[in-house]
């Protein structure tokens, strides 16, 4: 998978990514799947997120793939976004491409 490029089409998410409302970034990542090749993650920082969020976007890569789409991340993963990787055991023995999507290591 490739970094984003100038004409990837970027969606900034919400600064909530919780089970709370999660329901409503799937509708909103899915909508905009639906319209776009290439999405674009931007997730801020500050960003609360967990578990659901992840599997989310775990489900949206899978989706986008299946139409030849792609889903990115903006920037590599940081604060909860990151945590919960951890926590979730994400980051063990990750393949080269999760490597590489979740924290734009650079594969070989």
């Amino acid at each position: 998978m490739s970094s984003p490029l100038p004409g990837d089409a970027p969606l900034t998410l919400p600064a909530t990514l919780t089970i709370k409302n999660i329901l409503a970034v799937q509708e909103l990542i899915l909508d905009f799947l639906n319209k776009n090749t290439t999405t674009v993650l931007d997730i801020d920082e500050e960003a609360q997120i967990d578990l659901s969020f992840v599997q989310l976007v775990t489900a949206a890569r899978k989706q986008a793939e299946m139409k030849a789409g792609r889903v990115l991340l903006a920037r590599p993963a940081t604060g909860d976004l990151y945590d919960v990787l951890k926590r979730g055991g994400f980051l063990d023995d990750m393949t080269p491409e999760a490597a590489h999507f979740w924290l734009h290591q650079e594969t070989n």
